[in-house]
């Protein structure tokens, strides 16, 4: 019976070649930002069943952006547990309308068909749609995943639901994105494959959100995305690196062994660190136990979830293994976005069906106990921290960040970098910004596998005052007490810049060398952001004492200037002078540029530095 309805719905399906022509025509120009919002319940929201972190919403930008690369894309996740038509309607203008999208989904339907009637159904999703409308969004309507049949959800009355989404999408000839159908095919055709797209009875896992993803950008775009290869997020101890880099305690639950390394492979890599281990015992348990015992972790709340399943477990049915196996992942997990980390531990003799399991729950596989320290110098190198200390000259608390190399080795000498931001930015300028000279210094020290400094020093107008002079002072001697350090080089662009020119002439011998991109080298006749640098400097005296130009001696390493002749925020003039009276230097002046510094100049600068310092000490 319901193959046959099943058919007749598919049927129905393809008569619908209504498509959202004007946000498609966005995506095509890229010229403007596409705005969309996925408006839903808990299959909607980022919860447990789909790794905590994602769910199709996010999945759908992803896949959006590989068939258009060149568009900007944004897509808000407004799915929210347990909600139905009609909460969706009181919430639209606060979630949906007031973000002024150019096209909205509408995914409800899982909860509507237990507490509200079908009419009142299409009633609600009538006027969402109208009100989506006169906002000026285009509305592509989706129907929801197939289910386990229950009492409490039977699969025919979901398909009842589905096929008056479906209806309802031809009387407004609105796009819809059939993702019930989808499922239904591919149970049609393998029922353990369909089985395997969930997470539990009605939550799809990752694998499921990722058709979900697909299907909903082939109605958008009228083409097909794959995200089969997508891997999980790329940071999965985001949580306790946060924690071990703001110095506070660290509680892991942890199954053997791993319960026995995991406390001291992450003190070597922070050795002052507080870490609590509590092991989940899994010796000579059954999946259903290991199931049960989960059930306590969100109780417990800990920062670090490590299961280790052992791979000799084994059940009837691939069903039951991938029933038990899921719900261990989904209880270690908090219920909504995820508030601490969980990784998985795959033993040698681990069953097939558990790796890919991991994965449709878009969590990390951790490696074995022998190669555990590696492989979290890995995930640290791959993902940049943010380290707060308490300054010594004033107690205050400070941060910087820090990112490591790719293929970071623990044991070897590495030579650092420290990037200082400009006037009115911060530490994250130079981690994260696409400019030119923030992408020229981020590529430079990872290609050279340097260490990445980059500090707030005190404030967005700090210009390298006294305080901010003490806390560079204090970084770079926790950076070497906490890796082996070879050579430390500094460089800024525009107040960054000034900054690094003015930290380093007040210790050349902490400096091998310096790039200072579009600085101002004289600080007594710089007008410029001039409160801002009083309230840093506090004393007139200051000025002098901060002015590289009235301090070249001091300058005795290599120095790169980049200088633009249009430049009327720092003008290049000091610079320009202070070029003329320093023996090591390359002095970069673009008499068309105005303030700023292309990437390749950015990168010459920097390698003409490293490369005077090495040839200088006969390397």
């Amino acid at each position: 019976m319901l193959q046959r309805l099943f058919c007749l719905l598919m049927l129905a399906t393809t008569c619908l070649a209504v498509t959202p022509d004007k946000t498609r025509q966005i995506l095509t120009a890229a010229k403007e930002p596409v705005r969309i919002v996925c408006i839903g319940d808990s299959i909607t929201g980022v919860y447990y069943h789909s790794g905590g972190m994602r769910a199709y919403p996010e999945m759908l930008q992803i896949a959006l952006q590989k068939l258009h690369p060149k568009a900007k894309i944004s897509v808000r996740n407004a799915g929210i547990s347990g909600d139905t038509s009609k909460g969706g309607l009181a919430r639209l203008e606060r979630d949906v309308l007031a973000h002024k999208p150019h096209l909205v989904t509408i995914m409800f339907g899982m909860n509507d068909l237990v507490r509200v009637p079908v009419a009142d159904f299409i009633a609600n999703m009538t006027q969402i749609i109208q009100r989506c409308r006169a906002a000026g969004a285009e509305v592509v309507l989706c129907t929801q995943n197939s289910i386990v049949d229950s009492p409490q959800r039977p699969m025919a009355k979901l398909a009842e639901y589905s096929q008056a989404i479906r209806d309802l999408a031809k009387s407004e000839s609105l796009g819809v994105a059939d993702c019930f159908a989808a499922f239904e095919a591919l149970r049609a055709k393998d029922v353990l494959e369909w089985n395997l797209l969930l997470s539990d009875a009605i939550h799809p896992n990752m694998d499921g959100h990722k058709l979900f993803a697909e299907t909903i950008a082939q109605t958008i775009t009228g083409q097909e995305a794959s995200l089969h290869d997508e891997p999980p997020p790329p940071n999965p101890l985001a949580h306790t690196f946060k924690l071990l880099g703001e110095g506070k305690p660290v509680t892991v639950f942890a199954m053997p062994p791993y319960d026995e390394h995991i406390g001291t492979a992450l003190k070597k890599l922070h050795p002052d660190a507080q870490i609590t281990v509590k092991p989940w015992p899994n010796e000579g348990k059954t999946l259903a136990e290991l199931e049960n015992a989960a059930k306590a972790v969100r109780a417990m709340k800990p920062d670090l979830v490590v299961i280790a399943v052992p791979g000799q477990l084994t059940e009837k049915t691939p069903q039951t293994f991938h029933k038990h196996y899921a719900w261990i992942m989904n209880w270690s997990l908090s219920f909504g976005p995820q508030e601490w980390d969980v990784v998985v531990a795959l033993p040698p003799d681990a069953d097939k069906l558990a790796s890919r399991l991991v994965k449709a729950q878009d969590l990390s596989v951790i490696t074995p106990p022998d190669s555990l320290e590696k492989w979290l110098w890995t995930q640290k190198a791959a993902n940049p921290q943010d380290i707060v200390f308490k300054a010594q000259i004033d107690q205050t608390e400070q941060r910087y960040v820090e990112r490591l190399p790719t293929g970071f080795e623990p044991q070897k000498s590495h030579d650092v970098l420290i990037a200082l931001h400009g006037h009115g930015s911060d530490r994250w300028q130079f981690i994260r910004d696409v400019r030119d000279e923030c992408r020229g210094l981020r590529d430079f020290a990872d290609r050279h596998g340097l260490i990445f400094i980059s500090p707030d020093y005190r404030a967005k107008t700090s210009w390298m005052g006294p305080k901010a002079e003490a806390d560079v002072l204090q970084i770079i001697a926790e950076v070497k007490k906490r890796h082996r350090v070879n050579r430390v080089f500094i460089a800024g662009g525009s107040m960054g810049g000034t900054s690094a020119l003015i930290f380093a002439s007040l210790h050349p011998e902490l400096i091998a060398g310096v790039c200072a991109l579009n600085p101002t080298a004289n600080l007594v006749e710089y007008a410029g952001f001039k409160e801002g640098i009083d309230a840093s400097y506090v004393s007139p005296a200051e000025r002098h004492k901060r002015s590289p130009e009235l301090h070249a001696d001091q300058l005795t390493m290599p120095v790169a200037l980049t200088t633009g002749g249009k430049d009327s925020i720092v003008p290049p003039d000091s610079t320009l002078r202070l070029a003329k009276k320093l023996k090591h230097v390359l002095s970069l002046h673009r008499e068309t540029a105005a303030h700023s510094t292309s990437y390749d100049d950015t990168v010459k600068a920097m390698e003409w530095v490293v490369t005077s310092v090495t040839s200088a000490m006969g390397h």
